[in-house]
């Protein structure tokens, strides 16, 4: 999820001419320690808390955060996993706020799709669905399976004309070889599940939560306009990211040299129905990490110190060479706890 601040005020008029609205589903994962108000540097790596930001406006399903992207220096749009709708916001440095302008349902239906990954490039936004069983039943909802694109007018952030453009990711990941034994399967066991989406020159990067393979998670490629041609099954990459056992990517953004990754746990905590859990270690933090895009190598840039929920969405606001700032919303906060952080 990219950039930095959007505004939308509305109840459009959705999915190619209809109101707009987005949903999700929230990790049921229990939250780690809340963030201490002093901030605070990671001792190896340099990891630091510099501020917070607060929502002005009201924030839909405000505890299930789970994706932002920004489309100008200004316009962003925000997206929780338990909402039946995305949100346009305004990002202000000065003012550390996101102010809320409005809302927009990407299905005519306004139900769910778990949005779990937002990106922008261009006029367009990007959300993805989980694409995933729901994690404590293990039941299949259609909607969970799409791909959004939503088109925009990249200086007001407002949608334009027939917006919304719908797609899947389904007949690439029930079908690749690797992915294929894990597709339609709970986080518990090893289930395909994505989490985080990124867009470069025309690429869709989609981040896989699972399965991990021998300390391997998995990031797929495919091209944005493939994937809204209505070609069946679009070429594609899967790339194999060497993050460590038990990780899996929780959100990814394009950054000014590669790709920046927020890792956690790629398995789920036990249910009522799955009482064994692979993957999932209790109070797992969350690490970041630099990855050049072609190879398996990934370097560890260090821990997101004391989060104060799941970190699941993540906007770049400055990437220079002395160093990067992000924001980063959480999941399972109130409000999403919008914290900066500064890193090297």
């Amino acid at each position: 999820m990219n950039g930095i601040g959007y505004r939308l005020l509305v109840a459009l008029s959705g999915v190619c001419g209809l109101a707009l609205v987005i949903a999700g589903q929230g990790c049921a994962e229990k939250d780690p320690p809340p963030q201490s108000s002093s901030g605070g540097t990671d001792a190896l790596n340099g990891v630091e808390f510099v501020e917070s930001y607060s929502f002005q406006g009201a924030v839909l399903e405000d505890k299930d955060l789970s994706g932002i992207a920004c489309i100008s220096p200004t316009r962003c749009l925000i997206g929780a996993d338990e909402s039946a709708a995305v949100q346009v916001v305004e990002l202000s440095r000065e003012g550390r706020t996101l102010n809320v302008l409005g809302s927009i349902s990407l299905l005519p239906s306004g139900e769910e799709i778990d949005i779990e990954g937002i990106a922008a490039e261009g006029d367009c936004y990007y959300i993805v669905g989980s694409h995933g069983v729901a994690k404590k039943s293990g039941q299949r909802q259609a909607k969970r399976y799409t791909i959004c694109r939503l088109k925009v007018d990249p200086t007001s952030g407002m949608p334009l004309g027939n917006a919304v453009t719908l797609a899947s990711l389904t007949p690439i990941l029930e079908t690749d070889p690797i992915l294929r034994p894990y597709f339609a399967k709970p986080l518990q066991q090893k289930g395909v599940n994505i989490e985080g989406l990124a867009i470069r020159q025309g690429h869709l990067f989609v981040g896989l939560r699972n399965p991990n393979l021998d300390g391997n998670a998995f990031v797929l490629e495919v091209e944005a306009g493939a994937v809204f041609s209505g070609v069946s099954r679009p070429a594609y990459t899967l790339h194999k990211l060497s993050l460590g056992k038990g990780l899996g990517v929780r959100e990814i953004v394009a950054a000014r040299e590669g790709f920046l990754i927020i890792a956690g746990n790629a398995g789920s905590e036990p249910s009522d129905v799955y009482l064994q859990a692979e993957d999932y270690e209790e109070r797992r933090g969350y690490d970041l990490f630099r990855w050049d895009g072609p190879g398996s190598a990934v370097r560890k840039i260090g821990s997101i110190p004391n989060p104060p929920g799941k970190a699941e969405a993540m906007a770049i606001l400055e990437d220079g060479p002395e160093y990067t700032e992000v924001l980063i919303l959480f999941d399972g906060a109130k409000r999403g706890a919008p914290s900066v952080y500064r890193f090297r």
